[in-house]
Formats: C-alpha cells, structure tokens, sequence
C-alpha cells in the first residue's frame, strides 16, 4: 500500500504540509495471520483434542474475558496449555474475529451460528453477538426459528426472542410441521402454547405437542397438555383423536365437548394484522359458494376483525343481504345487513372477533347483483 498524503487547509504559504504514512491495512492482515499460528505464541488452547496456539497479550487486550483467565491470577495464568470445553469450529471463528475484527456469517451453517453467538454471550463480545442477532433476524426460517429461540432464552436475548415468536405466530402451521417444534425446550414451547397469536389449527397444534412429548420421554408433560385448548377442536376430534392418546381425563374431553357444541367463551387464537386487507392476496384461502348459493371467504388463519367493506356494482334493482362472519361454519354471528338499490360501497365496524369465515347472503327482488370486493380488516 502507497503512502496517504493529506493536504494542509491552511492558508498561509508557509505552513507545512501534514503528511500521514498509512498501512494499516498491512498491520490487519499481519495481525490475522497471526491467527493459530506457532511463531511467537504463548499459549495454547486444547479444545476437543486439538491444540491451537495463541498469544496472550492480544487475545487480553481483545476480550475481557481472556484477559482475566490468561492474566487474572487463575492457574492458567502460568500455564501453557489451557484446556477449553467448547465447540472446536466455534472457537476457531472466535479466534478469527479477536485477531482480525471480521467475521464471515453466511457460510456457517445455523448450528454453528448458535454455538457462535453462545461463546460471544460467554466472552463478552457483545460486537458479535450483536451482528449474529441481526443476521438471524433477516434470515429467520421454518428451518432454524425454533433452534433460535431457544438460544436466545437461554441467553437472555430477549429482543430476538420476540422476533422469534413474531415469525412463528404468523408461520405457524408449517412450523409444527418441521421436525425443529421437536426438539424445542419446554419453556419455549409453554411460551408458544401460551400465545393467543399462535394462529394454527388447534388439532395440529395437539399432533405436533404429542410428538414433542415423544421426543421428550423424560420431562413432566401435564403442564404442557394443559395448555392444549381442547375446546378449540371439534367433538369428532376430541372424541376420535384425543380420547385415545390416554392424555386427557374423560371429565376434560366431556367439558370440553360441552363448549365446543354452545361456542361460547371459546379461548381462540388469532392474528392480528392492523390496516391489512385480509379477505385478499396471501390472507385468502379460497372463495366458493356453499349449498344456499352464498358466497364464502375462507382465510388462511383465524384473524382479528373489526371492520368489513363490500362493494356491490352492475345491479339495477333493490337487494337486501346480510353479513356473517364464523371460526368454523358452525357458528355463525351476522355483523351487518342492508337493503340497497343499484351500485353501493357498503362499511360494517363491530367489536373485535375472531373470524376465519365471512358470508355474503343476498336475497333478490330483481335482478342479481355482483358482489365485485370485500375488505376485511382490524382497525385501531
């Protein structure tokens, strides 16, 4: 690298000019290259049968940490070799970054990631720890959001733990699919069963429990069964799913059976989405009409709603409908009904409800009509 000239600001024509010699490129890659490698090395580090030598000035004036095990008066302050019990690939990525102030993440696969952000939380290294936070926030998955969360519990990351139970809520179904829901600590997983937002099938979230507790032999499962909303499930479910994995007393199912059948006070779980339109795009599953010739919206989750907008265009003559709004088909609660006479945009605001069924029901007196749109959304 050439030498860097700064010019002199100064007006006068006598003033020197400063001049700065500039390679501190080159003291970068002489300190990287310094990385495990023997020449001047005082110390070295067995980690899973392998010895890595390090220099103990650097790596103290790097991280506190080292500073107190390699200088703080602890036996390894006089030793040469120093024994670690941390992931090998971890702590050479660790090394990496104390000796060269970078680290590459998005060659690392996700379980090296976490071993990583668990020895930055151990070190201090608040830098990396930061950065891998980040990273996984822009790269969350169905794949790895459950692996995420757990570790940032255990680390007391309580951001990225929120933004983990975020993406859950709103991709759900297919991550109690994932073989991941499995393997996720009970604590998290009680969180999860805890969440309102949660918004999946209630018989796919008792499947996926039911492996959990498989793949967990050991751990005291009444907790997290009583958190599986039995109401939620139909009575054939309860009857013919439930019943038979012997988790639940007859009592339960029965009562449970009770308020499926009245649908009241159901503890549902929803999602939440202010200002989107969620009777369209990515939020629809599908529109049909049923056996009365009514039209049906059925969405993709159970949601939050407190507002619908139908348009009604290319009538000429008077109609009257009325519209209904229900989690399963079951249960239907009519939140509007008009009467109307050509081309009309029609506003229904309700109290909040869950929703995951809309129906449109028109009665002629003339002509059709045509139901061009529905809105639905949560207003604040």
């Amino acid at each position: 690298m050439s030498s860097q000239a700064n010019k002199d600001t100064s007006s006068s024509p006598n003033s020197t000019k400063e001049y700065i010699i500039d390679y501190s490129g080159s003291l970068v890659e002489d300190m990287a290259s310094l990385c495990m490698n023997e020449p001047y090395s005082d110390v070295e580090f067995l980690v899973e049968n392998q010895r890595l030598p390090g220099h103990r000035n650097i790596l103290a004036m790097r991280c506190e940490y080292f500073r107190a095990l390699l200088y703080g008066g602890l036996a390894e302050s006089n030793q040469r070799e120093v024994p670690l019990e941390v992931p090998l690939e971890a702590f050479k990525l660790i090394l990496g970054y104390l000796y060269s102030g970078k680290m590459t993440l998005s060659t690392l696969d996700v379980d090296t990631i976490i071993d990583v952000l668990d020895l930055a939380h151990l070190y201090g290294l608040q830098a990396v720890e930061s950065g891998i936070g980040n990273y996984l926030q822009q790269n969350l998955s169905v794949s790895n959001v459950c692996t995420i969360l757990d570790v940032a519990r255990r680390n007391n990351l309580n951001q990225r733990a929120e933004e983990c139970l975020d993406f859950i809520d709103y991709n759900c179904s297919d991550i109690l699919k994932h073989d991941s829901f499995a393997q996720l600590s009970k604590e998290s997983l009680e969180e999860l069963l805890r969440r309102d937002k949660l918004a999946a099938l209630e018989i796919d979230i008792f499947r996926a429990v039911c492996k959990w507790r498989d793949n967990h032999p050991s751990e005291d499962f009444k907790t997290v069964a009583a958190l599986v909303r039995l109401p939620l499930l139909t009575a054939q479910q309860l009857v013919k799913e439930v019943r038979p994995s012997g988790i639940y007393e007859l009592g339960q199912i029965l009562d449970a059976i009770g308020q499926v059948d009245t649908g009241e006070n159901l503890p549902y779980r929803v999602v939440v989405l202010p200002g989107e339109d969620v009777a369209s795009g990515k939020h629809l599953a599908r529109r049909f009409q049923d056996e009365q010739d009514r039209t049906v919206f059925e969405l993709r989750n159970l949601f939050a709603i407190n507002f619908i907008e139908v348009i009604f265009q290319y009538g000429s003559y008077s109609i009257s409908f009325e519209v209904h709004v229900s989690c399963d088909q079951t249960h239907w609660n009519c939140v509007g009904s008009e009467s109307l006479h050509g081309n009309a945009t029609l506003n229904f605001t309700f109290e909040q409800r869950p929703v995951r069924y809309i129906r449109i029901g028109t009665v002629p007196t003339g002509s059709k009509h045509f139901m061009h749109s529905l809105t639905a959304m949560y207003k604040k």
